[in-house]
């Protein structure tokens, strides 16, 4: 499977990330694993560590937006896939039907094959 997070030039700046949280900076410092000062001096510069934007982008709106794109991606790839072997399972289907059908009738070279038998076994 493919890396969802985007590049660092894709990636929204930090205050745009840090205002589409919902929890408390303390708790967001936390999830961070950094203290509230380390998450407030990374607010005044806005620049951060590339592992601290990945989180917070994973945890934000465009992070929600990129995993549900997948899985919407991945669901439809598999509802094809699905329809694919059942298609396929509907052809072997009437293969069967066509060979159980043609079962009770004689083969067109059947006298042929009757012949060459005898003939094999008288030599």
């Amino acid at each position: 499977m493919p890396f969802l997070a985007p590049s660092f030039a894709r990636l929204p700046p930090l205050a745009y990330l840090l205002a589409d949280q919902m929890e408390s900076r303390k708790n967001i410092a936390r999830h961070l694993g950094v203290s509230l000062r380390t998450l407030q001096r990374y607010q005044a510069s806005g620049n951060a560590p590339r592992a601290v934007y990945l989180a917070l982008w994973s945890e934000s709106r465009w992070g929600m937006a990129a995993l549900h794109a997948q899985a919407l991606n991945e669901a439809q790839h598999a509802r094809a896939w699905v329809a694919s072997l059942e298609r396929e399972c509907e052809r072997l289907r009437g293969v069967i039907r066509a060979l159980e059908n043609a079962q009770g009738q004689a083969a067109a070279n059947s006298a042929g094959l009757k012949r060459s038998k005898s003939l094999s076994v008288n030599r």
